[in-house]
């Protein structure tokens, strides 16, 4: 039997050893094996509509250039000339015939092979193999619009690591044909690690505390209830786990929910269509709440670039219906600033939480006394509408005991023939598709 390296999370407890927050060396770990070897959001396919387009993104620490060839297909290259390593390209974004290296000059073509070398015949004497010489080429895959990429080529299809995810994450990017629209991104470095960002996602526990204010104004616009503890117990939702891949979902209707009588769509047409492509349930009667993509991703189109144990690099983009009208796509831009970016309501109040929970890791104290992720042991179960699996109430520590024991698989593997995937069994009905 192999001997597992990592056991922080005892399962039948729920004490996890907070060491994983702050040890160098299990960062560095972390972007072999699990930066390394996962799908990685690294944007969106509006970012680069055009061929010639490109957008400066990371997997991990790594620079990555995303950029559209001229045949139309989408590359994601290591921004790093294989020269003498000089990043090629020093811009945010842009749109280009080629990359030319502001070093030496050496040109790569958008699909990242080298294409011209100064003195290639005069000082090199013919001898660069330009085939075996273009830019470091990760997999890429779309869904829905969204770009990933990883460095492991022996990797399962971006599909298969989705799962059954993806059933719930239609719900936010799949209820139009004509997709959806990127805005941004908003940039911050933050003092923590990635890790306490991504397990937040499903943390509903601290809401009406932590968020008091922000939930009572937010609430008070909406015409609803204040999101009391009282209200957010009893909620008809539930938190469901799949491949590392966290989700917390409403049943609607729901009265903390008033307002918009089209749910997440903006008129009577689009909601209409939403039902057409998810089927009734998923188009009328399922709410996306908080959730992530294991591991990089949280709330939507927000991605959680490692800097260090204790720095977290933190894109927000707004992702808006692309069939929306300018006007109503910039109301929701502003609107997703105005609540996790920056200096959004919530942002401000997560940010130190995730700041204390992220230093416990450096005290021999806290090591000690480890943490507590047990609210719910023994209560998670599957049935025949809902996948993954699920917990018994809205409000569970579930998925933080699953994202933890997902983060020890990846930790603990050798290849991906260690890593499970939970198998396909969600009816996806309606007609929308991986490609849209």
């Amino acid at each position: 039997m192999k001997t597992k390296k990592y056991d922080v999370l005892n399962t039948e407890t729920g004490r996890l050893d907070p060491t994983i927050y702050s040890d160098e060396e299990i960062y560095k770990e972390e972007m072999e094996k699990i930066f390394g070897r996962a799908w990685l959001l690294i944007g969106h396919e509006s970012l680069i509509e055009k061929p010639g387009d490109f957008f400066h993104t990371y997997m991990g620490e790594q620079p990555v250039i995303l950029s559209r060839d001229k045949t139309g297909a989408i590359n994601a290259m290591l921004n790093i000339c294989r020269h003498r390593g000089a990043r090629v390209v020093r811009t945010d974004d842009g749109s280009c015939k080629s990359f030319v290296c502001p070093y030496h000059a050496w040109t790569y073509g958008l699909d990242g092979k080298l294409e011209w070398v100064p003195g290639e015949e005069e000082l090199y004497d013919g001898t660069i193999d330009r085939a075996e010489m273009g830019l470091k080429k990760a997999r890429v895959a779309t869904y829905a619009g969204l770009i990933f990429a990883t460095w492991d080529h022996d990797a399962p299809s971006l599909e298969d690591y989705l799962g059954d995810a993806r059933w719930y994450l239609d719900l936010e990017f799949n209820r139009s044909a004509k997709g959806t629209k990127a805005f941004g991104p908003h940039k911050w470095v933050i003092p923590i690690n990635w890790k306490t960002a991504v397990d937040n996602c499903s943390d509903w526990y601290h809401v009406p505390y932590s968020h008091a204010s922000a939930a009572n104004a937010l609430t008070r616009i909406m015409g609803a209830p204040r999101m009391t503890s009282d209200v957010l117990w009893k909620k008809k939702g539930r938190a469901a786990f799949v491949n590392g891949h966290q989700v917390c979902f409403f049943r609607l209707p729901d009265d903390s929910f008033d307002g918009n009588p089209y749910g997440m769509d903006s008129t009577e047409e689009n909601h209409a269509e939403a039902i057409e492509r998810l089927g009734e349930l998923r188009g009328d009667g399922v709410m996306l709440g908080t959730h992530s993509l294991f591991p990089n991703t949280v709330l939507g189109f927000r991605i959680v670039i490692p800097r260090g144990p204790n720095e977290t690099e933190f894109w927000h983009f707004s992702h808006t219906n692309a069939a929306d009208t300018p006007e109503k796509q910039r109301e929701v831009a502003l609107e997703h600033a105005a609540q996790n970016g920056a200096g959004g309501h919530f942002e401000s109040d997560d940010i130190d939480n995730w700041n204390q929970v992220s230093q416990s890791g450096k005290y021999a104290g806290a090591r000690e006394i480890g943490q507590y992720i047990n609210m719910g042991i023994g209560n998670t179960t599957t049935d025949d509408v809902f996948p993954g699996q699920l917990s018994d109430r809205f409000v569970s520590e579930q998925n933080h005991r699953f994202f933890y024991s997902r983060w020890q698989e990846f930790m603990n593997a050798d290849s991906w023939d260690d890593i499970p995937l939970d198998p396909m069994k969600a009816n996806f009905e309606g007609t929308a598709s991986m490609d849209g």
